[in-house]
């Protein structure tokens, strides 16, 4: 999971650590959500490092490395059918 989205999904929760009355469960919340979100980026960095190495390892093999695929983009002059059945012929 993606930083940004786990942000989104911890602040979805609705857990504002200042309005709990307890001073320990409040300091629990704010030291659990950090843990949290510093091993999401550390999972995240690894992912990308594993893939790097996965690539080095395929190149010495004599194989290729993984391929960028990059996402398409939308052409807007794609016609419609109904436009092309009035198109008029000359």
């Amino acid at each position: 999971m993606e930083l940004e989205a786990l942000k989104q999904l911890l602040s979805s929760l609705n857990i504002n650590t200042d309005k709990i009355e307890d001073e320990r469960y409040a300091k629990a919340f704010r030291i659990l959500f950090s843990i949290i979100e510093q091993q999401n980026e550390e999972i995240e960095f690894l992912k990308a490092e594993n893939q790097k190495l996965r690539d080095e390892i395929n190149l010495l093999k004599g194989e290729k490395a993984k391929p960028k695929i990059r996402g398409s983009k939308k052409n807007e002059d794609i016609s419609s059918e109904k436009e092309r059945r009035n198109r008029k012929l000359p």
